[in-house]
């Protein structure tokens, strides 16, 4: 089998999943939401009793069997189900990744400009506001001495578009393109409006990614809508970076990842020193990390910081155990993972103070709290974010050392994906391994047919066909699921003992009783709790003010099923096809 050419590629590639998407939006959001500091107390938690054993375990088995997730599983092959799972799960979740990969190009190209940046600026508009002493404006309301004039040069704009600059505290008389914009209005009735609680009618910062990224339909002009033809050119670019970049597998990736791996943490230091040096980043990160232990009496909080561990350390994801096949039989990966767990939640951490610094001076700028505007997911890196660097000096700059961070950060998480997904589809058809025209070919095929489910994101509806398939396609709880049949099968099926002798093999390192103990005992009882509890507290699909309908959840749970019931579904064919008695 191929091999790494160094073993610092192996470390790197595994330092780059590390700072991937999951961490960028989705950790900052989870810490403010679920308690601030308190929410690491379950967060560390779960990283040693979940995150280090399993991510152990993950690269065992693929160093040992020199095997890709799926044949890898041969080694328990009542349980290969679980291979076939993983993979199905991992193909889910490339597809809306690459539209989340390409939403950062179109913001990067679009961040190449010596012109205010696009979602800053209303463009030539002609709007007349006659107010007395408050100003409100909602586009709900029908304000009859209000006349409204639509952009020109920047169609993806509304008629109640409103740059940044006129609503900063203390501009209480703005003129803009000649006199034609005339507003009074006070701190006070800022707040009324609710700007950042409804910040799709109100910010240009927001109309960019609503109209013109995401295309939904413009209620006021229906100027947007159908079909996104600049993301489909962006999402071209995100396939082809991302085959290029694994077209002779670990041989051109593994030469990648010097620059992937360390560009994102290099640039996430400057913005991070960049941030602490602004007004109101201090009381931004105290947000973050203030603990509010009450918090931690509710389960849900629990639940959020499991599946956030997994989703760092793509546990169940097919990539771990394919990097892990490429290095020699007696790497000692038990102490590379050692040391790099812990550097996966310093990562984390890394990350949530980047993005609170900012936001911290976002909010002593504009005079609210911060979390009047923080949003979860893509809100925060396509909507707040950039609208944070707006206020800075040089914004363009700023703007492109984000982005450009997060393209590494996207491909990061993208092509290991990838390229286990592409590995383990080779190991089942050795004819096409190698890297000569055959492995270009396997790329470009699989590369192809995740290009097309991608496309399906580009409507008007895209935005609700993403949320789908990433909640029901790659969520949590099927992580949880997932590593509760690992641990059942490490402890009980190959036996944890034989398991520690098998390490003991390959490392010369005996596997702690912690392990043991995790992989047995812990592991399935908590992963079974938190499904039970889940089940108990389940609640329909929801987006925005959008609740899915009951046919469509039932679809997304059949997603699921998908990837689940390959578990079964092989542990019964074995049962019946193989010989011996139950036990054997």
């Amino acid at each position: 089998r191929v091999t790494w050419g160094k073993p610092i590629e192996f470390i790197f590639s595994l330092l780059g999943y590390m700072v991937g998407l999951g961490n960028l939006w989705r950790f900052s959001y989870l810490c403010f939401k679920n308690g601030g500091g308190a929410f690491l107390v379950p967060y560390l938690l779960s990283v040693a009793v979940f995150g280090l054993p399993m991510y152990i375990f993950e690269i065992a088995i693929g160093q040992f069997t020199q095997q890709g997730k799926l044949n890898a599983w041969d080694r328990i092959p009542i349980m290969k189900g679980y291979g076939y799972a993983c993979i199905v799960m991992t193909m889910m979740s490339i597809v809306p990744y690459m539209l989340v990969m390409a939403w950062g190009v179109i913001y990067l190209y679009h961040s190449f400009t010596s012109n205010d940046l696009p979602w800053t600026v209303c463009g030539k508009i002609t709007l007349i506001v006659k107010s007395s002493n408050t100003f409100l404006y909602d586009t709900n309301l029908h304000v009859p001495n209000v006349m409204r004039f639509c952009s020109t040069d920047k169609p993806w704009n509304t008629q109640s578009c409103i740059s940044y600059k006129q609503w900063l505290p203390g501009n209480n008389s703005t003129i803009l393109n000649d006199s034609s914009l005339v507003q009074n209005y006070s701190d006070t009735s800022i707040l009324e409006v609710k700007i950042f609680k409804n910040p799709l009618t109100m910010t240009t910062n927001c109309s960019l990614p609503r109209y013109y990224v995401l295309r939904l339909p413009n209620e006021q002009d229906s100027i947007y809508g159908g079909f996104n033809w600049p993301m489909l050119i962006c999402l071209v670019l995100s396939y082809l970076s991302i085959v290029a970049i694994t077209i002779k597998g670990i041989k051109s990736s593994g030469k990648v990842v010097y620059i992937s791996a360390t560009l994102p943490y290099l640039m996430i230091i400057v913005l991070l020193i960049r941030g602490l040096t602004l007004d109101g980043a201090l009381n931004g990160i105290s947000k973050l990390l203030i603990p509010k232990f009450e918090e931690l009496a509710n389960t849900q909080v629990w639940i959020e910081a499991a599946s956030q561990v997994l989703y760092t350390y793509a546990i169940g994801f097919a990539s771990l155990t394919t990097f892990s096949s490429y290095n020699n039989f007696n790497n000692n990966f038990y102490r590379q993972a050692l040391i790099l767990v812990p550097v996966g939640a310093f990562t984390s951490l890394l990350m949530g103070l980047m993005t609170f610094s900012y936001l911290g001076h976002m909010a002593s700028v504009l005079g609210v709290n911060v979390d009047k505007i923080l949003k979860s997911g893509p809100g925060l890196i396509f909507q707040v974010i950039p609208l944070g660097f707006s206020l800075l000096p040089l914004p363009q700059l700023w703007s492109v050392l984000f982005f450009g961070m997060f393209y590494f950060v996207a491909v990061d998480s993208v092509f290991s994906d990838f390229d286990a997904l592409v590995t383990s589809i080779l190991d089942i058809f050795p004819r096409f391994k190698g890297t000569g025209r055959r492995r270009v070919l396997a790329n470009f095929a699989v590369a192809f047919v995740l290009f097309v489910a991608s496309c399906t994101q580009l409507t008007s509806s895209g935005i609700y066909i993403f949320e789908f398939i990433f909640y029901y396609g790659a969520s949590g709880i099927i992580l949880l699921l997932l590593a509760l049949c690992e641990s059942l099968s490490v402890g009980w099926l190959w036996d944890v003992n034989q398991f520690a002798i098998d390490l003991e093999k390959m490392t010369g390192d005996k596997l702690s009783l912690w392990f043991k103990l995790c992989y047995r005992y812990f592991i399935p009882a908590i992963t079974s709790s938190i499904f039970l509890f889940y089940c108990a507290k389940w609640t329909p699909l929801k987006v925005g003010d959008f609740v899915y309908p009951v046919w469509a959840n039932l679809l997304g749970w059949i997603l699921s099923l998908c990837s689940l019931l390959w578990i079964p579904g092989v542990f019964i064919y074995v049962l019946y096809k193989g010989r011996g008695s139950m036990k054997q």
